[in-house]
């Protein structure tokens, strides 16, 4: 007789685009009316050395939050939320967070972040991260989330290391970024593993 097999564990759709709040930050959809604050990092080249684009002018950071203002669920590959992290205290947009669904069916998720360099240092990445990692593994049921980011890119690196991901790959000149090929580094964390963490969703 041969043994049982089980379905994988796939991704449970949500039909509508999270809000999240942490202690200090709410992580709302963000929308046209976040244009100003967003431009502001997004036009800087500092902000820009290690993301896919140049800096931005004003009417390419509105054609991006255009296009994520259609975005209304997270139940498909390729679906994803881009929220604005808001400091509770002032209302002020700090930066923003993206959680993208790389596979239902594999349960993986990839998460990313851009902050402006006026708050660096004060934890609203990590703060902001930690709880895209919450949803992902207790309410999308994701099994693993991940990052890549440019070898270079020393701050994300160390953001990943503190929310337990580990380095898994240094992929050789496999993405063109601006003018030429660039590497990049992967992270990645398993459910089982951010349950067991300090910070996991249980604690």
């Amino acid at each position: 007789m041969r043994p049982p097999t089980y379905p994988a564990p796939q991704l449970r759709p949500q039909r509508s685009l999270p809000t999240l709040r942490t202690e200090r930050l709410t992580l709302r959809p963000i929308s046209a009316m976040d244009l100003d604050p967003v431009h502001a990092y997004l036009s800087r080249e500092d902000v820009c050395r290690y993301l896919l684009h140049e800096p931005l002018s004003l009417e390419e950071v509105a054609a991006k939050l255009a296009a994520a203002e259609q975005r209304s669920a997270m139940a498909g590959n390729g679906d994803f939320a881009r929220l604005a992290a808001v400091r509770d205290e002032d209302g002020v947009v700090v930066g923003d967070v993206i959680l993208n669904i790389v596979s239902v069916e594999a349960a993986t998720v990839e998460l990313g972040w851009v902050f402006s360099p006026d708050v660096a240092g004060r934890g609203y990445a990590t703060e902001s991260a930690r709880a895209l990692l919450d949803y992902a593994f207790e309410t999308l049921g994701a099994h693993r989330a991940i990052a890549q980011l440019h070898p270079d890119n020393t701050a994300s690196a160390r953001l990943c290391d503190r929310l337990g991901m580990r380095h898994e790959a240094l992929h050789h000149a496999n993405l063109w970024i601006k003018n030429g090929w660039e590497d990049t580094s992967g992270y990645a964390i398993l459910r089982d593993e951010w349950d067991n963490l300090a910070g996991g969703p249980s604690r």
